[in-house]
Formats: structure tokens, sequence, C-alpha cells
């Protein structure tokens, strides 16, 4: 067996992750709680800084990682959620454009994640008159923004009723014309009939039924998924194209994650 010879950087980069999961394993993850803000802040930015590829596997590799990242990214998502949800009641009541969202901690994140997705999207889609996000959560930033940059309808869907509740209270209060649907249902039952491009954010789990329901439903929708590549799996859970085997798709564009962006898009249409 190979020894492997770690560099600081490496050293550094497993040891943070291993003492953030045991802080991750408290029982409050909101953002009331000032350390587990603290140490996510840090996990986020070591993980955001440029990494070979291989220097990226060997820490996915490595038998520790491999032994807590399951558990790790449940309570990343439980964090996330919960962070979502916070923001989301400081938020409703008190919005009335966009740019009102600028004191989120990730706004400028936001910007910049859909600004490089909309660029990736123009080469393979053009003139785009409706959308469904799948997935929207309370703070629904991410199907906001691709509105204001589509001009397009948006019907947002996401299952939990917590959810679902608070984000159509601030698209209400921000679509004055009534352009917009927020729908309590699971993304894999919903009807695509109409859509010209569906969105599925990196969070929603059953993303295959999902992709088998848009071709059922509606074979010539653009499908735009959220996955991670390289170090930034030790936040998010890839997207798994061998799981599409149901449905006859091809992937048509992908964007690159940098030291600003941690997703990474993947753009799907069906043959």
């Amino acid at each position: 067996m190979k020894t492997i010879k770690w560099s600081r950087n490496q050293e550094k980069i497993i040891h943070t992750y291993m003492d953030t999961y045991k802080i991750l394993l408290e029982d409050d993850l909101s953002p009331n709680n000032e350390i587990i803000n603290r140490v996510l802040t840090e996990l986020v930015s070591m993980i955001s800084k440029p990494l070979d590829q291989h220097v990226a596997e060997e820490i996915l590799n490595h038998d520790e990682i491999r032994s807590i990242r399951d558990t790790m990214l449940g309570k990343l998502t439980v964090a996330e959620t919960l962070m979502e949800d916070h923001y989301a009641k400081l938020f409703v009541g008190s919005v009335n454009t966009l740019d009102d969202f600028r004191s989120f901690i990730y706004w400028d994140n936001y910007k910049e994640l859909i600004q490089t997705e909309i660029n990736e999207l123009n080469k393979v889609k053009n003139d785009i008159r409706s959308f469904a996000f799948v997935g929207t959560g309370p703070l629904p930033l991410s199907p906001l923004l691709l509105q204001r940059e589509l001009g397009a309808k948006m019907t947002c869907l996401d299952i939990d009723e917590q959810a679902h509740s608070l984000g159509r209270r601030i698209v209400q209060e921000l679509d004055k014309e009534g352009n917009s649907d927020y729908i309590l249902n699971d993304g894999a039952l919903h009807d695509y009939t109409g859509f010209d491009l569906v969105w599925i954010a990196s969070l929603v789990p059953n993303k295959e039924e999902i992709m088998e329901r848009i071709y059922q439903t509606n074979p010539d929708a653009t499908v735009a998924i959220r996955s991670v590549d390289g170090i930034h799996q030790l936040l998010y859970e890839p997207v798994d194209a061998t799981k599409f085997s149901k449905v006859a798709c091809e992937e048509v564009g992908r964007t690159i994650a940098d030291s600003f962006i941690i997703n990474s898009t993947i753009y799907y249409t069906f043959k």
C-alpha cells in the first residue's frame, strides 16, 4: 500500500474538517450559535481556495474523511437550511427590491454564481420564457436573481412546508406583477409542461426521480443541476449522472467553480 506524504495544507484541511465535524455534532446548528458560525465560515473559506485535483482526491480518499463525510454532509445540510430559515425570517416583510438582500452574508457569492450560470446558459439555450426552480428553500435568492436576469415567468417548488411558507411570502412581496408561482410539492410529482428550463438545487436529494418526471412531462426542457467538483465534495454531494440512466439525456454545458463559487452547474437536454 502506497504511503501518502501529506502536505501542510492537506493536513490543515483534514484537521479542520474533522474538528468542524466534532463541533457539528452539537444540538444547535443555527446561526444563533456563534461557534457554528465561526467554524463553518473558516471551513468554507479554506475549502474555497484553489487546489489541484490530485491533491483534492487524496484528501477525499483519506480514511477518516471517508468515514465521517456522509454524516458531515447531513449536518451541513441542516446548518445551511437553518441559516436560510434564519435570514428568511429577518427579510420577510421588509424587502421591496432584490437589492434589499445585500446584508445577507453570501449575497455577493449568489450574484456571482448566477452570473456565471447565465453566461453558460446563454451558450446552451436562448429565449427562456418560463422556468421552474426545484428546492427553492425559505430564502429564494437564486430563482429571484435568475428571474431578474432572464425576465421569465418563475415557478418555485419546495416540499417543506416551512420553507414554502417563508419563501412564498418573500416572492409575493417582490413580485408586484404576479409573474411567479410558489408551489408546495415534491419535484418528482410536478408536471413540467410548458417550462423552457428546469433548475434543480444542489441540496435536492431525489434528482434522478425529478429528471425522470421532467422527461415524462416535458422532454423539450433544458435542465440545470447544481453540483460540485473536487475538494468542494467535502461540502456537498456531487451529481451522479449514472443515476440518470432511465432517461436519455446528455450534458450540454457546465460551469466551473472558483474561489468565490462553490457550485458547478451542469446543463442537460434530453435526446
